[in-house]
Parts: C-alpha cells; sequence; structure tokens
C-alpha cells in the first residue's frame, strides 16, 4: 500500500535531515526584500546538514505492480533510492519485521476499492501487522469502524484530512 512512495520518500527526508523544499525554489526569493546571497547561503547550509550515510532504510509494499514502479521512480527523483526498496507484495503475505514501523493509508473503499473490500484489507492487516511494542503501526483511514475491523483498539487516535476526507490516524505502540 505505499501508492506512489510518498510515506517511503518522506520518512527517509526526516530520517537524513533533508530540509523540506531542498529541491525547490520559492516565490519569495523573487521579491528583492532579501538579499539572495541569504538564499543561497542557507540553501547551502541546508545541503551540508543532510546525513548522507545515514543508516535509515524503508521498504515499501504494494499489490499494484504500477505503484511499486511509481514509488521506485519517485524515490529516484527525490535523491533517496539507496535508501528505498520496494516490492510488489499482497497484504496478505506481509511479515512484521522487530523494531520496524509500520506506517500505511490503505484504500478507503471510495476512490479504490469498494467499502466491503477495503474492509476485508482492513481485517487482514489487523491478523498480520499484529502491532504491539515490537510491531508499531499508523494507520490513516476515514472508515468509523476502522477498528473493529482491525481487530484492536489504537492505543491513540488523532483526527486529521487526507485532502477533503476526514479521516483519523490510528496509532498502534503499545
Amino acid at each position: 500500500m505505499c501508492g506512489s512512495g510518498t510515506f517511503l520518500i518522506e520518512s527517509a527526508y526526516k530520517a537524513l535531515g533533508v530540509a523540506p523544499g531542498i529541491r525547490r525554489s520559492f516565490a519569495s526569493e523573487g521579491w528583492g526584500v532579501m538579499d539572495s546571497l541569504v538564499w543561497k547561503t542557507e540553501r547551502q547550509a541546508a545541503i551540508e546538514a543532510i546525513d548522507k550515510s545515514g543508516s535509515f532504510k524503508a521498504l515499501g509494499f504494494d499489490i499494484d505492480d504500477a505503484c511499486v514502479e511509481l514509488s521506485q521512480t519517485n524515490a529516484k527523483k527525490a535523491g533517496v533510492f539507496s535508501k528505498v526498496t520496494v516490492k510488489q507484495q499482497d497484504i496478505s503475505r506481509f511479515k512484521p519485521i522487530d523494531g520496524a514501523v509500520t506506517i500505511c493509508n490503505p484504500p478507503y473503499g471510495e476512490r479504490l476499492l469498494d467499502i466491503k473490500s477495503a474492509e476485508k484489507i482492513y481485517k487482514i492487516m489487523g491478523e498480520k501487522l499484529r502491532p504491539d511494542k515490537d510491531h508499531s503501526c499508523y494507520i490513516i483511514s476515514p472508515h468509523e469502524e476502522f477498528e473493529s475491523f482491525f481487530g484492536k483498539k489504537a492505543d491513540k487516535r488523532r483526527k486529521l484530512y487526507n485532502g477533503m476526507i476526514k479521516c483519523q490516524l490510528y496509532m498502534y505502540f503499545k
């Protein structure tokens, strides 16, 4: 469920100290209220702060080969391909890795799949992820009854929006 690889790439950026927006320019750079040397100096400082030798590794899975390819392409464009591995795999074959954190945004049953199919995936996720203190996981879903399908009440929940869709971040870490 890695989709286009956003979580993988952003996690790598966070772990390696890559500043947000470092690969883009900003409209405010052209406002003329600050010496352009300040922008250049700060961008260079941000680049030098990147921990290129960081031991971070991300592993992503998706059932769709096109998503696997897209995630790999995006990781290359983002400059973190060496830190990200993406494989084609169904959630039913997932095995938790001790000490790893699982983060996912499974299909909601709106744009992808129907609601009954999404509910089946939530049930399989609960069986395969087996969240506990050694296998923490964080899942975004708008489904009001997600926890009942997943089979475990979240240790903590937070409201958030994914685009215009009201969701919950279900956090399992105990």
